[in-house]
């Protein structure tokens, strides 16, 4: 397993791990820890070359473990992370000002900003943002999609 060299994560973690619980195990640890240092409220965790659904279960009891102020969400083979905000309503007025809404569904709000080629993936309820970059229009279809057969609890 990987981290990809695009992850949003300031600090880069780099590097093999062997498919055996404890190293996939001790990845999560350091990947976790590295996002906790960094200055950035945004994660994603990429390129994983073992079973997803099992790497966002370790993500997600790492951060029930040691109590985080964080939320994971898994969309695809992506796991996305995002510290929470004290700021989300002044978030939450810029990215209606500056960008446009392409799916309204229960809980969850996807903007999209043209100009910056962002999609803003907002879940309401629990006041989460996940800025996600895409370089085409193709890509950023895809990534819609992608959210939209997510379920989203709420």
């Amino acid at each position: 397993m990987k981290v990809n060299k695009d992850s949003s994560l300031r600090e880069k973690v780099e590097g093999e791990f062997e498919e055996r619980k404890t190293g996939v195990i001790e990845l999560i640890k350091t990947l976790m820890e590295s996002f906790l240092r960094s200055n950035s409220n945004y994660g994603a965790i990429t390129d994983i070359q073992t079973d997803i659904n099992r790497i966002y279960l370790l993500v997600k009891r790492y951060i029930e473990e040691k109590k985080l102020n964080v939320y994971a969400l898994r969309i695809g083979d992506r796991i996305l992370l995002s510290r929470t905000d004290e700021t989300f309503d002044d978030l939450y007025k810029v990215i209606r000002q500056h960008s446009k809404l392409r799916v309204k569904r229960g809980v969850i709000e996807i903007w999209d900003d043209p100009d910056n080629k962002i999609l803003h993936l907002l879940i309401l309820p629990v006041r989460k943002h996940f800025p996600i970059k895409y370089t085409s229009s193709r890509q950023k279809t895809q990534i819609i999609r992608k959210i939209s057969l997510c379920d989203f609890p709420g």
